[in-house]
């Protein structure tokens, strides 16, 4: 009896085991859907189907960017909340100093981060001073020559702090 309770132990394991192995999913095989319903419903699915906005329509937040820097000069001036914001300056300050000064240097009168390119000093008095806000706000957006663009990197009001900032610099020079 010892003999066969043997054979059935070992039949039950080789049983348990090809059970076990033939279980494992290596990625080759259809896995089988036990609730199609869900998967397969009519419901838009987010990225794959959507309708495609009205002709003409646009963003009730969207910022309409103008083609020049000269144009967004006219266009575009800076928000009143910013202009009165009492922290405003120190956050310009710290602003510039993390996207601006690299390049410009603390004092905007141009850095010397690389010797062929030579940024512009933005406090002279006869170029950069007498620009307006929005040709600032399009520079820092898209950028200039050399200059990336940090609309990217920046909300619109991060640009218009560092605008601020520029100014007090512009004043102090």
């Amino acid at each position: 009896m010892t003999r066969l309770a043997t054979k059935w132990g070992v039949m039950a394991g080789l049983l348990a085991t090809s059970l076990l192995t033939s279980c494992r999913y290596d990625g080759t095989g259809t896995k089988m859907q036990w609730a199609p319903d869900m998967a397969d419903s009519a419901a838009n699915k987010s990225q794959r189907s959507y309708l495609d906005p009205p002709e003409g329509s646009r963003s009730m937040t969207a910022i309409l960017y103008p083609k020049t820097p000269e144009e967004a000069e006219v266009q575009f001036a800076m928000p009143e909340a910013i202009a009165n914001d009492e922290r405003g300056l120190e956050k310009g300050k710290k602003l510039f100093e993390t996207y601006c000064q690299v390049c410009h240097g603390a004092d905007a009168k141009g850095g010397h981060i690389n010797p062929a390119i030579a940024p512009p000093d933005l406090t002279h008095p006869t170029v950069y001073v007498p620009r307006k806000d929005g040709f600032f706000f399009y520079r820092i957006t898209f950028g200039a020559n050399v200059m990336p663009g940090y609309g990217y990197a920046t909300t619109p009001a991060e640009r218009w702090y560092i605008i601020r900032h520029l100014r007090t610099l512009q004043k102090g020079a």
